[in-house]
C-alpha cells in the first residue's frame, strides 16, 4: 500500500472511529449536556500529549499508536467535513487550537506545529457556545 492510500486509509479509519464514538453525542445534544473529553491516546493524558506532539511523526510515518498528526490542510478539512468543526475563537491556551461544532455537540483540541502539521490531542462532546472555552480546557486538565 503506498503511503498515500495509507494516509487515507488511516485518516478514514480515525475519522469513522470517532464519528461513531460522537453518534450518541448527536442524537443527545442539548444546552445542559456535561462536557467530556477524551485524550486522543488512551492511557496518556492530554498535557502529557500536548508536550509530545512536537517531536511525533505524521500518522503517514508512525509506528505504533500515536495522536493523528497530518498536514494542517488535512486537519481542517476533517474537522470541517467529518463533524462541521470551526476554529473556536480562543487565547489559543497552551498553543492549541480548539474547533468545535455547536451542530453536532463535538469538539477537538489540536496543537498545531511549527512545520505545518498539527495533531490531535483531545476531543470531546458537550459544545456548547454559551460556555465559557475554559471550560474544554479544564475538562482535559490543561487549565
Amino acid at each position: 500500500m503506498t503511503r498515500t492510500a495509507a494516509r487515507i486509509a488511516r485518516l478514514g479509519m480515525a475519522g469513522s472511529v470517532s464519528l461513531l464514538m460522537a453518534m450518541p453525542a448527536v442524537s443527545a445534544t442539548r444546552p445542559d449536556q456535561p462536557v467530556q473529553a477524551w485524550p486522543a491516546m488512551s492511557g496518556v493524558d492530554t498535557a502529557t500529549l500536548l508536550e509530545q506532539a512536537q517531536d511525533l511523526p505524521t500518522s503517514d510515518m508512525a509506528v505504533g499508536d500515536q495522536p493523528y498528526c497530518a498536514d494542517d490542510a488535512e486537519i481542517h478539512r476533517t474537522l470541517k467535513h467529518d463533524f462541521n468543526e470551526a476554529p473556536v475563537p480562543s487565547d489559543g491556551h497552551a498553543a492549541t487550537e480548539l474547533w468545535a461544532s455547536q451542530q453536532m455537540g463535538t469538539w477537538t483540541l489540536v496543537a498545531p506545529r511549527k512545520d505545518d502539521t498539527s495533531c490531535i490531542i483531545a476531543s470531546g462532546i458537550g459544545y456548547d457556545t454559551a460556555r465559557d472555552v475554559d471550560v474544554y480546557y479544564q475538562t482535559v486538565g490543561l487549565r
